[in-house]
Formats: C-alpha cells, sequence, structure tokens
C-alpha cells in the first residue's frame, strides 16, 4: 500500500495543528505569569482572551465531545476531511485534559481514516 499525496498532506496538517496548539499552550495557558496576568479579563491584555476560551472550551469539556462528533461521523462515512479533523482534534482534546472523549475522537477518526485508504488501495484498477 502507497501512500496517496493526499494522505501525505493530511497527516502534515494533522502534525501542524498539534504542534500549534502544543506550542500555544507551553507559551500561553500553562506559564503561571499568564494565569496572573489574565486573572481579570475585565482589564487583561488581548492575549488572554483566546485563552479564556481555550479554558473554557476545556472545563466544558468541549474538545473531546467535538472530537467524539467528527469521529463518529468520520467512522460512519464522511468526507476525507473529516477523518484527518476528527484525529487532529481528538489529540488536540487530549492534550487540553479532555482525555476519555479525546481518545475516542481520535481512534475513531483515525479508524475511519486507514479503513478507507485500505478500502481505496484494495479496489481492482483499470487499464
Amino acid at each position: 500500500m502507497t501512500v496517496s499525496k493526499r494522505d501525505l498532506w493530511a497527516a502534515l496538517a494533522v502534525g501542524a495543528a498539534i504542534a500549534l496548539m502544543v506550542t500555544y499552550r507551553h507559551l500561553q495557558v500553562e506559564p503561571r505569569e499568564m494565569g496572573a496576568l489574565c486573572l481579570d479579563l475585565s482589564q487583561a491584555p488581548f492575549a488572554c482572551q483566546p485563552r479564556a476560551a481555550l479554558l473554557w472550551l476545556q472545563h466544558w469539556q468541549l474538545w473531546g465531545a467535538g472530537a467524539v462528533v467528527l469521529g463518529i461521523w468520520a467512522f460512519i462515512g464522511a468526507p476525507f476531511w473529516v477523518r484527518a479533523a476528527a484525529l487532529a482534534l481528538g489529540v488536540i482534546a487530549v492534550l487540553n485534559f479532555n482525555a476519555t472523549w479525546g481518545m475516542i475522537g481520535a481512534a475513531l477518526g483515525g479508524w475511519a481514516w486507514v479503513e478507507a485508504a485500505a478500502r481505496k488501495s484494495a479496489q481492482p484498477r483499470r487499464g
């Protein structure tokens, strides 16, 4: 089985999305200084707004819920981009402490992606 260009680009996009979230968390979410700076959102700099949204999504388990929704959609037959998005959002959910739902979404998205690629490579070639 060969890897298609589409799969390669999607894998790179998934990796880039995960790397961006890891970097953002490292720079904007985890430092204690940012927590102190963002304590009062009414007087905090703009950089605290996306941080607050990320933490709100994390608190209400919406990273993981989104991953599960995309994973189920991918598993029952969604477009290719949904499979990649389910995998990326699932890993991002795990990074944001929504591990159970995130792993389910990532597993369903990854499973659907691999299964679709295997099905495509198993088709007889015409010519």
